[in-house]
């Protein structure tokens, strides 16, 4: 629904520039959407009234356009954020701080707001050309969002040149899954076992070969870092909507059952955390982390990286 100019988005793109954003927007049930202004004195970007007949968003100086025999279902109070542009390096940083920092600032008002409606939300969405799409969400962010009981979605959409490409995408499978990864710096990975009484399904061991990538080539490679690594993979056939953060819960669930030797280890070697990764067919990518899953998360105070990677077809010529 982002009206933007295709030249100017597209230049941006080939630059490797990515569009990012953040939304916030409340369902207040059978209340109206104005109830939200009047707790907190803040105007919605947006606002929807169920029954009433179907326009389209306005966008700059073109009105929104009415839809006749359309009606909304929601009764919906949304604020857009800052639209921002990202230069596509390694881990980009998904921003939901102009949003939080207007939450703490009425953070009494909002909390009743919270306890009065389930549905409540934080959607980052972003743009992007490239077949490989990586960012992290830092364990700050995760311990700042938690108390608040947000639902918090993300929608990635990749801009394509070809209808025929997007179609052949879906009919593609996905796979997801989860890594567990600890850095162990001058010691062997196995301090990890040794630790938490936890098997890896492999390791990494400085100055030893990498197997997969000696295989492939000429020369040996050999490992930079020990590197401790469990993890889980999942198979399934593409939909439009995945919980892809769940492919954690294993995990999360083997971390908790030895939780205090974990935190001793996440403690000694910082850097470790967790790698969600999925491949996929969709060109409009979305998934949901609930509230339950994210306080989960801001307890173990460790990043989690996302990678994704959209699945080339013999169609993909852009």
């Amino acid at each position: 629904y982002f009206q933007i100019n295709d030249i100017i988005i597209m230049g941006l793109l080939k630059n490797r520039i990515i569009k990012m954003g953040c939304d916030f927007w409340i369902d207040t049930e059978e209340d109206a959407p104005s109830v939200v202004t009047r707790m907190t004195g803040i105007q919605p970007s947006w606002a929807t009234t169920k029954g009433e007949i179907f326009r389209t968003r306005p966008h700059n100086a073109i009105p929104g356009k009415v839809i006749p025999g359309k009606f909304f279902k929601q009764n919906l109070w949304k604020l857009s954020g800052t639209t921002y542009f990202e230069k596509d390096d390694h881990l980009i940083p998904f921003k939901s701080i102009d949003m939080l920092e207007m939450i703490e600032k009425q953070k009494s008002s909002f909390q009743k707001i919270f306890r009065n409606y389930k549905y409540k939300c934080l959607l980052h969405f972003c743009y992007t050309n490239r077949h490989k799409l990586q960012f992290r969400i830092p364990p700050e962010l995760w311990k700042r969002i938690a108390p608040y009981g947000l639902l918090v979605d993300f929608d990635l959409y990749l801009l394509s040149k070809s209808k025929k490409n997007n179609i052949n995408r879906i009919k593609a499978g996905t796979e997801m899954g989860c890594t567990l990864y600890i850095e162990t710096g001058k010691n062997d990975p196995g301090i990890v076992t040794e630790m938490t009484g936890i098997s890896p399904t492999r390791i990494k061991r400085k100055g030893y070969p990498d197997i997969p990538y000696t295989e492939l080539g000429t020369h040996p490679v050999f490992d930079e870092k020990n590197v401790w690594f469990y993890d889980t993979f999942d198979n399934r056939k593409a939909s439009k909507y995945f919980d892809l953060v769940y492919q954690s819960n294993e995990i999360l669930d083997l971390i908790e059952s030895r939780l205090e030797s974990f935190r001793k280890v996440f403690r000694r070697f910082k850097n470790s955390g967790l790698i969600l990764h999925c491949s996929m067919g969709h060109y409009n990518f979305q998934f949901r982390i609930r509230p339950d899953m994210w306080k989960r998360i801001a307890k173990l105070n460790i990043p989690v990286d996302f990678y994704l990677y959209y699945i080339s077809t013999p169609y993909f010529n852009d």
